[in-house]
């Protein structure tokens, strides 16, 4: 079965398609790539897992600390972060993350890493929190700190999991 280019292979007793969440997650992921303005000029954090939903984190600086502890460039509340869990940099024309040495790991694309690339597209998450790497337009001023436009994120990412629902059971 295929639903707008999905395939899992996997269907419920009725025929209905089955998506596992690392399924929706890669969807959710290519759907935000693929909607990108054209004039998206700004590297962000767009956030996908519930805990993240309705955060943007744009990176305006060369070098991001991520964890929970206040001190963070971006600070994250779900409790698998720890305190300075990773870092992003962006050096030689390319972003990459490092994992600090955290407990519960940093991820890319499923795969834990200790030191990785990343691309737009890229399934990126600190613990339990997840985020799509992508670009995006940056319209806010440049206050030195992240951007947080949560009402039109979550505007944006609820009608885009409310169509994929909404599509799935068409």
């Amino acid at each position: 079965m295929t639903n707008r280019g999905y395939t899992t292979g996997k269907t419920g007793p009725q025929g209905t398609e089955v998506f596992d969440l690392d399924d929706v997650n890669k969807m959710i992921a290519r759907e935000i790539v693929e909607s990108r303005a054209e004039n998206a000029n700004m590297p962000a954090l767009i956030g996908v897992s519930n805990d993240t939903i309705g955060h943007q984190f744009i990176l305006r600086n060369n070098k991001i600390k991520v964890g929970r502890r206040a001190s963070c460039d971006i600070v994250l509340t779900e409790p698998s972060v720890s305190s300075v869990h990773a870092q992003i940099i962006y050096d030689r024309n390319e972003w990459k993350v490092f994992n600090l040495l955290s407990s519960n790991g940093t991820f890319v694309n499923t795969k834990k890493v200790t030191e990785s690339t990343i691309k737009m597209g890229d399934l990126i998450a600190f613990g339990g929190s997840e985020f799509v790497f992508s670009m995006v337009v940056d319209d806010a001023p440049d206050d030195g700190k992240n951007s947080n436009n949560q009402f039109a994120l979550i505007a944006g990412g609820s009608a885009l999991v409310l169509g994929l629902v909404l599509f799935l059971l068409i």
